[in-house]
Order: structure tokens, then sequence, then C-alpha cells
């Protein structure tokens, strides 16, 4: 038996149908799944680190005939690429809020019963108005623990009565802890995390409403990535509504053509 090291540091039984599964959702055609499958296999050795089955993974799917499936694969790792602040994450989940009917303002200071606030995200719909609290780590492995939502629920607290909120969130893009979640319940605080609440989480939320950010783009570097980011061009939507906008990043008329190609199946239903 072949034992993987996840991100965590933990050492488990590689399971083939947690890669299917992988790949499956992230809607990788049936004709390159068994392929992938079986790439991954003949790479494996005794605790091998979960990063590098990610790595034959999408080293594979970009040598296929159709190498922008590797975005939709790669979705965690662009969201952790948003980085290094907490700024681009917290605009994100506003984008994916206003998606869902909600008014959304980042980064506004609230006076509390006691102390002043600076609240990540506020989002209105109808009698709603949440306080959401965004965690952004950029380290694979790292998890949002209950220290966090214990300070998130008191921070609610103080601003709740004073300015109308009537629930408080608490979003990551890595995992939470179960205390983290039990806490969550036990205090009416709604707690999202990468794959969980089963149905709920920041993946299949992301994977229901398409809104993929430009870090997904594999036809763009890193650094291309981070200057549409530093001129305002969060998601790949925005690309495909004012494509003039990577006239920014001076690309050849091919380059941009691949780029446009890119967003094109990203976005597509």
């Amino acid at each position: 038996m072949v034992y993987v090291r996840k991100a965590s540091g933990e050492r488990e039984a590689f399971d083939e149908k947690k890669v299917t599964h992988s790949i499956q959702r992230a809607g990788i055609p049936q004709s390159l799944q068994t392929m992938v499958l079986s790439h991954v296999k003949s790479k494996l050795y005794t605790d091998i680190p979960t990063s590098e089955i990610y790595q034959h993974i999408t080293e594979f799917l970009k040598s296929s005939q159709q190498p922008y499936t590797t975005a939709k694969y790669s979705l965690k790792q662009a969201i952790m690429a948003l980085g290094p602040t907490g700024h681009p994450f917290e605009d994100y989940i506003a984008a994916i809020l206003q998606t869902q009917g909600y008014i959304t303002q980042t980064r506004v200071i609230v006076q509390g019963k006691c102390i002043t606030h600076e609240i990540d995200v506020i989002a209105e719909r109808g009698n709603e108005k949440l306080m959401i609290e965004t965690k952004f780590h950029n380290m694979p492995g790292t998890k949002t623990d209950s220290h966090v939502a214990l300070y998130t629920k008191a921070r609610f607290d103080d601003i709740m009565t004073r300015n109308g909120f009537t629930k408080a969130w608490l979003v990551t893009n890595t995992k939470a802890t179960i205390d983290a979640f039990t806490y969550g319940m036990c205090s009416t605080m709604h707690v999202v995390g990468w794959s969980l609440p089963e149905g709920e989480s920041l993946r299949d939320i992301v994977e229901k409403t398409k809104l993929l950010p430009v870090t997904a783009l594999t036809s763009l570097s890193m650094e291309q990535q981070q200057k549409l980011l530093l001129n305002h061009t969060l998601l790949c939507q925005d690309i495909a509504k004012n494509p003039d906008v990577l006239y920014l990043l001076n690309l050849t008329p091919e380059k941009k053509k691949k780029v446009l190609e890119e967003v094109t199946y990203l976005i597509k239903p």
C-alpha cells in the first residue's frame, strides 16, 4: 500500500477514488480521466506529498489536447494566489455574494458598543445584514481554528445592535477545524471553509457561480495576474466584459487571443 503525505503533515493511504472525484468535479472530460489517473499511479512512491500528485496532474493536463482544463482543476491554488494580502480575497467574496443578490461593501470601519472595528465584508439583502470575517491563507495545510471563530463572534456581538447586523459569517479559503464549525453551529454563526459545509462550501459556491479569479488563467504569468489584480480586474468575467484591460499587459496579438480563448472556456455555462 502506498501512503501519501498531506500538506498538514498527516499521512494516509493513497485513494485513487479521491483523485478520480477531484478531476470529475473539475469538469475534466471523461476521455482524459482514465489517462490522468494512470499517469498519477505511475508516479507514486511511499510518502509522496499530495502537492506533488497535484503537480503531476496539472502537468499532464497542460500537455493534453485540452490544456485549459488545468485552470478548473487548479481552483484552490488560484484562490490561494490572490495573496499575499487578504484584500483581493475580501473583494472576491463580495463579488460572489453580489451574484446572489447582495449589496456589498468591503473594509468598512464601524463603531461598536465598546470599540471600532474594520469589517472585511458587509452584505445586505432584504432584511439580512451580514458581518463577514474573511480568513485568507496562502500556505496549504493552514486551518482556521476555534480562536478565530470566537474572535469573530465577539466582534459581531459588539457591533450587532448599533449597526443592525443580523448574522455573522466566517469564510476561509482553506479548511476550518471541527471545533470552529462546532462553535459556529452552536452560536448560530455561519462558517464556510474550502470543502465544508457539504454543498455550501467555498468550492461548491465557486463551482456553481463559475466566478473564477484571473489567477486561474494558465495563459498568464503570476506577474501578469497580479498586475490585473492591482488594476481592479479580479474575475475572468471582468476580462470577458472588457478585453481592452489586457492592453495593460502589452501582450502580442497571438498571446491576447490565447488568453481570451481561455477566459471563454472558463466562464462558459
